[in-house]
């Protein structure tokens, strides 16, 4: 009786243990058949999307919010020194145009100067040659006058016909008419100094006229006139300066309007990125691979499925395609995917949460 119980109860045992290895084997079987469906499924199917909610607190959204604030304000500083850059440009250009001015008038002031004293100094010369003249008559005159007068005073004073008084009057006389011959030749020596002074001007103003930008020195220089030439001198370095400082502050000003390109262009590419658009609401979109985004057409429907690919329903349809390049990884596999962010409107809001939505169709009609 014992044997029979405990035959019955063993037999009880092994058939619980085959019904139990089959049911994990079937399970078995039902699991590796799943994932062989899921990954043979992924590997001819080009309709499917990544759904996910985006808003303004995302980690990505705020760093990419945080690098557009940093990029503009990098931006802003280097649109501040390309005003200031500008500036400087402008001020360079006023003292090009102030130096070029002041050396132009310079040269018509200096040869209208060399034009003026060389009226002078004809005329000068006009008046010595007549002052020469009239100077030889006077003086013979005068000789002549002085030595007849003293032959006479002395005749009378001697045959006792003049006074001590009136000799010594007419005396007084003569020395005057020789005083006025030394004012005649100090005159006629002033005159002379006068002219060769200024053609020593002349000649230095010739030497400076002719010789503004050369390293040479012509002959003819005087210190007046190299002194005038210093202004001008000061005149063409400081125009120098500014020609070098305009140039290279033309160069800066290309080096800041590439840098300022360079940041307008990172800052749009920031601006487009889809995670952007959540900033002012929130924003249900799906991530479609770049093999997908053909069946990912503004209006295709869109199922959520059980178990990822049977028991469907639909639940929404595909808005537009945005801006800007994203990279996930794979839903099922680990690796990234490159695609874009399309908006999606969801009639069945909780599929947001879904890991993939399914375009066009279910994918086993199911």
């Amino acid at each position: 009786m014992n044997q029979r119980v405990a035959n019955r109860i063993n037999s009880i045992v092994v058939s619980a243990y085959k019904f139990m290895g089959s049911v994990l084997l079937a399970l078995i079987m039902l699991g590796l058949l799943s994932f062989l469906s899921v990954q043979g499924f992924f590997m001819v199917s080009r309709s499917w999307v990544t759904p996910t909610v985006m808003s303004p607190t995302d980690q990505e959204i705020l760093t990419l919010n945080t690098q557009v604030a940093a990029q503009t304000s990098a931006r802003d500083h280097v649109l501040a020194e390309r005003r200031t850059v500008e500036n400087r440009i402008a001020d360079a250009e006023r003292t090009i145009t102030a130096e070029r001015a002041f050396q132009q008038r310079f040269r018509v002031a200096l040869h209208g100067e060399r034009a003026a004293r060389a009226r002078v100094s004809r005329r000068l010369s006009e008046l010595r040659r007549e002052y020469g003249l009239a100077r030889e008559e006077i003086l013979t005159s005068n000789r002549a006058f002085s030595g007849l007068t003293r032959v006479r005073t002395d005749a009378l004073y001697g045959a006792r016909l003049l006074e001590q008084e009136d000799k010594l009057t007419i005396n007084h006389h003569l020395a005057q008419l020789a005083q006025s011959n030394l004012s005649l030749a100090q005159s006629s020596v002033d005159l002379e100094t006068r002219l060769e002074s200024l053609n020593r001007e002349l000649a230095g103003l010739a030497a400076v006229e002719g010789g503004l930008g050369k390293d040479s020195t012509p002959d003819g220089m005087t210190t007046d006139v190299l002194l005038l030439e210093r202004e001008y001198t000061h005149s063409a370095l400081e125009l120098s300066r500014a020609e070098a400082t305009l140039k290279s502050l033309r160069e800066d000003l290309k080096a800041l309007d590439d840098v300022a390109l360079r940041y307008a262009t990172l800052i749009a590419s920031l601006r487009a990125s889809p995670y952007l658009r959540a900033i002012e609401k929130d924003l249900t979109v799906a991530f479609v691979p770049y093999e997908n985004l053909p069946q990912a057409g503004q209006g295709t429907p869109l199922y959520a499925c059980s178990a990822k690919l049977f028991w469907c329903r639909e639940v929404g349809v595909v808005g537009v395609v945005l801006e800007g390049e994203v990279s996930i990884k794979h839903p099922i596999r680990q690796y990234m995917l490159r695609g874009v962010m399309v908006e999606i409107q969801l009639s069945d809001s909780p599929a947001a949460r879904e890991d993939l939505l399914h375009l066009g169709r279910p994918p086993m009609l199911l």
